[in-house]
């Protein structure tokens, strides 16, 4: 068992993540949207623990990016716009509120003209211009209109630093999607950002994994996990899966305990964690991990009951083993077939539960055309040194036939089981027949003699 079954499959995972997380960035810092209505207050979010960290080989000299204050020249003069441009602006403004974005342009392309002259008025216009083409889906344009706003380098500092975040995030939401110019231009923030924050970390990771840079998406994600009082589990997930494609599967076991320790809720964590550490032979971890899903009742599927049993049999814990196929089975989630049953019933033989083993083999021969879990049900009774049933259930076994290599054994143990029942003429037919057979003819011989003798001795 290992995390994903195809490497390819990391990729398909983590842009799914990243496409989640790019959702909505069509509305974000739009300054001219207008409200439509209040929503109800959202629910308050459940109490969360974040876990202590963990470093691994790439996370352990991960550092802060960026600068810890402004420098002194940071401030830029500030402007105001031109009355008659302010009217025209919030013209657009309350356009774009109603969604009007074909009249919002209109007015914001007039503007751009009349604006010309005045740098901070055609920055303002153009930024309008990007959020109307951003609204309208077209990325490629409202790219190029924020970063005409952001080579002017005139709006105040906060303001184009949003401005590169968002060119960046549109980088990612193109299609096809342009990593690397996401990277470029969000790396070049970097270098001036004061204190970046969590989102920043994380935009850069996002950039990173859509460029397939794997490891250079490792610190940034992890920079944004340490700096959050709440991280998202998707950039826990980004971070597994960049360890696991750097074939680094200890680190991605590292983080994946530090992810199931603060999202303890979500099932598919202890059975990703659990398959890491199969990868990584630690059998017995990944035996705990499961079992206490299991505990918790967050196993769902068929194939994880039977993953669970398998690792309790591998781990020579039978009883257990028996005990969640059978659940499984009675649960529905594990489909109802031969093997499935006869799986259960050989945890319950190994374990010396026999009635619960005779019970599951008469199940499993439920669904066989093969004599075979009949003739274990009639070994089970003969270790009872219960005859009647194992002459039952080894005739019931013959009837249905199917032995193959097995056939010599089942006349040789109904021989034994008959003789045993005091029918010493039926047992030395039984036997005869063993006879025929060349894997138990020297037995069977040596028990014909014994059933005879025992037959004299018993006359006499």
């Amino acid at each position: 068992m290992s995390y994903t079954k195809k490497n390819k499959s990391v990729l398909i995972s983590v842009l799914a993540i990243i496409s989640g997380l790019m959702i909505g960035l069509g509305s974000v810092a739009n300054a001219a949207d207008a409200k439509k209505g209040e929503k109800p207050a959202p629910p308050p979010l459940p109490p969360f623990i974040k876990a202590p960290v963990v470093d691994t080989q790439y996370t352990k000299d991960c550092k802060p990016l960026g600068l810890t204050k402004a420098p002194k020249d940071a401030k830029r003069r500030t402007f105001a716009l031109n009355p008659s441009n302010f009217k025209r602006m919030e013209k657009a403004a309350n356009a774009m509120g109603e969604e009007l974005y074909d009249e919002a342009l209109v007015i914001l392309k007039e503007l751009e003209e009349r604006a010309a002259s005045r740098p901070y008025d055609l920055a303002k216009a153009h930024e309008y211009l990007g959020y109307v083409y951003l609204s309208k889906g077209k990325y490629e344009t409202a790219i190029s209109y924020f970063r005409k706003v952001i080579d002017q380098k005139i709006l105040p500092v906060r303001n184009e630093q949003s401005l590169i975040r968002n060119v960046a995030g549109l980088y990612l939401s193109t299609e096809p999607p342009q990593p690397e110019k996401a990277m470029g231009i969000i790396k070049a923030w970097f270098k001036t950002a004061v204190k970046p924050k969590s989102n920043d970390y994380v935009l850069l990771a996002q950039a990173s994994v859509l460029g397939k840079a794997y490891g250079d998406a490792i610190c940034p994600m992890r920079m944004a996990i340490n700096l959050s009082d709440r991280p998202k589990n998707s950039w826990f997930d980004i971070l597994v899966a960049a360890h696991f494609e750097a074939k680094d599967y200890k680190g991605a076991a590292v983080i994946a305990k530090e992810r199931l320790l603060s999202f303890p809720e979500t099932a598919k964590y202890w059975r990703q964690l659990s398959g890491l550490y199969n990868k990584l032979e630690r059998p017995m971890d990944a035996l705990v991990i499961m079992e206490l899903a299991y505990k918790q009742n967050m196993l769902a599927k068929g194939s994880e009951y039977k993953n669970l049993s398998s690792m309790y049999a591998f781990n020579e814990l039978p009883y257990k083993s028996a005990a969640v196929m059978e659940d499984g089975l009675k649960k529905g989630l594990v489909k109802a077939e031969e093997k499935t049953w006869r799986q259960a019933a050989g945890g319950w033989q190994l374990s010396r539960e026999s009635k619960k083993a005779i019970a599951a083999y008469a199940k499993a021969g439920d669904f066989s055309e093969h004599g075979k879990n009949e003739m274990r049900i009639g070994t089970l009774y003969s270790d009872r040194e219960e005859w009647k049933n194992a002459i039952k259930y080894f005739r019931k076994s013959l009837k249905k036939g199917g032995l193959k290599k097995d056939q010599g054994r089942v006349h040789m143990n109904l021989g034994i089981a008959l003789f045993n029942d005091g029918k010493p003429k039926d047992a030395i037919k039984s036997l005869q027949k063993a006879q025929t057979f060349k894997g138990t003819k020297r037995n069977a011989s040596q028990w014909i003699n014994y059933v005879r003798d025992a037959a004299k001795l018993a006359s006499n």
